[in-house]
C-alpha cells in the first residue's frame, strides 16, 4: 500500500489531488486543516497516529515526523532487506507529499509582526516534512506547488511513476521554495538587512515575466525581494495598455525615485535608464510640457513619471507626444479615458516612494554580486558656499534640482538647470569634461525656448578643476554646485571668483554606475 502526506496552507487544488491519489491506490494521511477539508469532502483519509498505531503522536503537522513515518530514508519496495526492516519497525514509507507553507513573505510585506505573531506563524512540521521529501526523491515525490498536481497524477496513470528527472526537478523546486522560505524569517528575525554580514542570503519570487529582457534574445522577469515593503516597482499596478518591458522597469526605478524627491508638481522622463528631461511647476501639465520639451529626441519613447495624480490636462499634453510608459500615484477618469486612445502606451499607478534606511543595492558580476548600502543619505548636509558671491535665490532654486537629477544620472554627470527645469543633461561619460561638454551643448540647443532673465546653474555629481569651470562659464554658467574634497578646490574656487560666479559644496558625491 503506497501512502501520501497532504498538509497544505493553499488548499487550491488538494481535494482533486487526494481522489485521484486513492483512485490510484494511495492512502491520504493529513493533519489539522487539511485533515479538516479532506474529511468535508467524504474522502477517507488517516491522521498521524493512525498511521503510527499510538495514540501519543504530538498535535498538528509535528506528528506527520512521527518515525514510523518514513520519509527521509530510503525505502526500496523492490528490495528484501528493506521491507523485512520495514515490517520489523512496523514503520510506513511515504511515497508522495505535498507541502506548502504560510505565506510569510506576504504577511510581512503587508503589516508589521511582532516577533511572537512571526514565530507563532512558523510550520516547523510541515517544513522538515517537505525537506525530508525532496532529499529522498529518488523514492519520495515532493509537491510544493498546486500546478505539479496534475502533471504527476498523469505521470502516475499513464507509466505508474514519476521519472528521475522530474523527480529531481520537484525536489530543486521545493529546495527552492523551503529555502525562500527560511530566508524570509531569517530577514524578519533580523530586523532587515545586517550590514554586510559574512553570509547573506536573497529571496527572490517571480512578480512579472516578460516576454524578453534587454534584447530579443535573453529572457527576463521581474522579482521581488522576500518580505520587502510593496513601495517599490514591485508595487507596480497596471492600469492600462501593452504590459510592461524590462527595460521600462529599468527606467520606472530612475524616473520614479526621481520624481518623488521633488516637492512641487513634478514630471521626470526618462530614457536607457537615463533622465532626459525633469521640471517641476504649478502644474503637473505645465512640469510635462517642459520636461518633455527640454530634451524631445531624448524623451521621444521614453518613461514619464509624475508626483501627483495625473489630471486631464496632462493627458492630453502626454498623449500628443509619444511617450510608452506613464507612471502616477493614480490617474484621474478624465486622463484615463484621453490616454487610451493612444496605441502604444502603458500605464501604471505606484505607491509613494518610503526610503528605508536599511535598503541594499545588488550589482550582479561575474562569479558573484556587489552589495552596497543604497545610496538614500540626505541629498544636503550644510552646503558651504566656497566663492566670494554666494547664489542668489533663483541660482540655489536651480542649483538644488540640478544636484539631484545629477545624483540620478549615469557617472560622470553633469546637470544644467534654469529655473525649476534642467536644459541639458550630460551622464555615463568617460570623462567629467566629455559630461560638462554634453550637458552644455543640450543647453545651448534650448535657449530659444526659455525665457530671459534666469540664471544658468550646472551640477556634477564629483569634483571639478579649473579646467571644468571654464568651460562652463565659457557656456554661461553662474552657478555651481558640486561635491568638493578636490586637491584643485581652492583653483576653481579662485577662477569662480575672478568671474563674479558661485561655487557651492555639498560634501558628499554621488557616483552612479
Amino acid at each position: 500500500m503506497k501512502h501520501a502526506i497532504l498538509n497544505v496552507t493553499d488548499k487550491t487544488g488538494i481535494v482533486e489531488l487526494a481522489y485521484a491519489l486513492a483512485s490510484l491506490g494511495f492512502k491520504v494521511v493529513s493533519s489539522g486543516a487539511t485533515y479538516t477539508a479532506l474529511k468535508q469532502s467524504e474522502l477517507e483519509v488517516l491522521q498521524p497516529q493512525d498511521v503510527a498505531g499510538a495514540p501519543d503522536v504530538l498535535e498538528g503537522t509535528l506528528g506527520l515526523l512521527h518515525p514510523r513515518l518514513l520519509i527521509g530514508v530510503a525505502a526500496d519496495r523492490d528490495h528484501p532487506g528493506h521491507m523485512h526492516e520495514l515490517e520489523r519497525r512496523k514503520a510506513v514509507p511515504v511515497d508522495l507529499v505535498a507541502v506548502n507553507l504560510y505565506p510569510l513573505a506576504e504577511i510581512t510585506a503587508e503589516r508589521d509582526l511582532s516577533q511572537a505573531e512571526m514565530l507563532g506563524y512558523l510550520d516547523v512540521g510541515s517544513a522538515a516534512v517537505l525537506r525530508a521529501a525532496a532529499r529522498n526523491f529518488r523514492h519520495v515525490i515532493p509537491l510544493c506547488d498546486p500546478d505539479d498536481y496534475a502533471p504527476v497524477v498523469d505521470s502516475l496513470r499513464q507509466c505508474g511513476e514519476v521519472q528521475p528527472d522530474r523527480r529531481r526537478a520537484l525536489a530543486s523546486k521545493a529546495f527552492h521554495y523551503l529555502a525562500y522560505y527560511d530566508t524570509t524569517v531569517a530577514q524578519y528575525l533580523g530586523g532587515g538587512w545586517d550590514r554586510l554580514p559574512d553570509e547573506l542570503v536573497i529571496g527572490l519570487k517571480k512578480a512579472l515575466e516578460f516576454p524578453y529582457g534587454e534584447n530579443p534574445q535573453q529572457q527576463g522577469a521581474l522579482y521581488a525581494v522576500s518580505g520587502a515593503r510593496p513601495r517599490g516597482i514591485n508595487a507596480a499596478r497596471h492600469v492600462y495598455g501593452k504590459a510592461l518591458s524590462y527595460n521600462h522597469c529599468l527606467d520606472l526605478e530612475i524616473a520614479w525615485e526621481l520624481a518623488n524627491e521633488l516637492e512641487s508638481p513634478a514630471c521626470v522622463i526618462v530614457k536607457h535608464s537615463v533622465p532626459s528631461g525633469v521640471a517641476a511647476a504649478e502644474s503637473l501639465a505645465e512640469a510635462a510640457k517642459i520636461a518633455y520639451r527640454s530634451d524631445p529626441r531624448g524623451g521621444f519613447r521614453g518613461t514619464a513619471a509624475v508626483n501627483r495624480e495625473l489630471p486631464e490636462d496632462a493627458a492630453v499634453f502626454f498623449a500628443q507626444e509619444y511617450v510608452t510608459c506613464i507612471a502616477a500615484p493614480a490617474f484621474s477618469q478624465k486622463a484615463l479615458d484621453v490616454l487610451k486612445t493612444k496605441k502604444d502606451i502603458r500605464l501604471v499607478t505606484l505607491p509613494q516612494t518610503v526610503v528605508s534606511a536599511h535598503e541594499i543595492d545588488f550589482q550582479a558580476v561575474a562569479g558573484g554580486m556587489l552589495v552596497q548600502d543604497r545610496d538614500n543619505q540626505p541629498l544636503f548636509g550644510e552646503l558651504k558656499t566656497v566663492s566670494r558671491r554666494p547664489p542668489d535665490e533663483a541660482e540655489l532654486k536651480s542649483l538644488r534640482l540640478a544636484w539631484l537629477v545629477a545624483k540620478h544620472a549615469r557617472t560622470h554627470a553633469a546637470v544644467v538647470c534654469r529655473g525649476s527645469a534642467t536644459i541639458g543633461i550630460g551622464s555615463g561619460q568617460t570623462s567629467r569634461l566629455d559630461a560638462i561638454s554634453l550637458a552644455l551643448a543640450k543647453s545651448q540647443e534650448r535657449h530659444p525656448i526659455l525665457p530671459a532673465g534666469l540664471p544658468l546653474a550646472l551640477a556634477t555629481d564629483g569634483t571639478l578643476s579649473v579646467e571644468h569651470v571654464q568651460e562652463a562659464h565659457a557656456a554661461g554658467i553662474t552657478a555651481i554646485i558640486e561635491s568638493g574634497g578636490s586637491a584643485e578646490d581652492k583653483d576653481a574656487a579662485a577662477f569662480c571668483d575672478s568671474k563674479n560666479m558661485a561655487l557651492v559644496f555639498t560634501g558628499v558625491r554621488h557616483f552612479k554606475h
